[in-house]
């Protein structure tokens, strides 16, 4: 604490530091679905003293450096949680890792240039590809039913097999391929149709339902 004199009038000027607020920078667990006991990574970045906790509880959490990595089998459906504290003030935040069987749905959409969509004119298909890759999935995990989603018909191609789905049906033609991978989705267009009609026609997204399971 200090005295000034400043134009003839006394002030005081008394600087006190805040302590700075507690800040999670990063919190990732991938792959985000796996199979029971495959191993999870856990990843953070913060600015004060961490604390790791599972639900259902796991061996080897707790108190944690402000950044750093840790890989951990899970058996079941996980939520990780992060709390960071910094004197009286605390962050907290969650990351959810799932097991199978269970539906997942995944998509592309279209916002903005440059734009996940390929007109192909000569072959009357608006094509799009979606990659599903290991921060997503474990290897582990396989297909089961796939879904089209959408108000039209869908072609599916991943690897060598193809399926072609009217509005809503179900194709079991991927069953037991691993769910990693690039498809390759396409869209047919009718007589006269453009592809920004057909693209305006699915609200500029294709989307779809896949049915994850792991080996017994």
């Amino acid at each position: 604490m200090r005295w000034a004199w400043t134009m003839g009038v006394v002030s005081l000027a008394a600087g006190l530091a805040g302590c700075p607020k507690p800040q999670i920078l990063r919190f990732t667990a991938t792959p985000s679905i796996v199979c029971p006991g495959d191993a999870v990574t856990l990843s953070w970045d913060t600015n004060g003293s961490a604390w790791l906790e599972a639900i259902p509880a796991l061996s080897g959490l707790g108190d944690k450096a402000r950044s750093g990595t840790q890989t951990l089998p899970v058996k079941e459906s996980t939520r990780f949680r992060l709390e960071v504290s910094r004197g009286s003030k605390t962050a907290l935040t969650e990351s959810e890792v799932l097991t199978p069987p269970r539906p997942v749905e995944y998509g592309v959409v279209d916002s903005g240039q440059p734009s996940p969509f390929t007109c192909r004119t000569e072959e009357r298909v608006l094509e799009t590809t979606l990659s599903l890759e290991e921060a997503n999935l474990s290897p582990q995990v396989t297909l089961g039913e796939v879904r089209n989603l959408n108000a039209r018909t869908l072609v599916m191609e991943k690897a060598e097999t193809s399926a072609t789905l009217d509005e809503g049906a179900r194709s079991s033609a991927f069953e037991g391929q691993p769910a990693l991978g690039r498809w390759r989705l396409r869209l047919p267009l009718d007589e006269g149709e453009r592809c920004e009609d057909a693209l305006e026609a699915v609200d500029g997204r294709l989307l779809l339902q896949l049915q994850l399971s792991c080996p017994r």
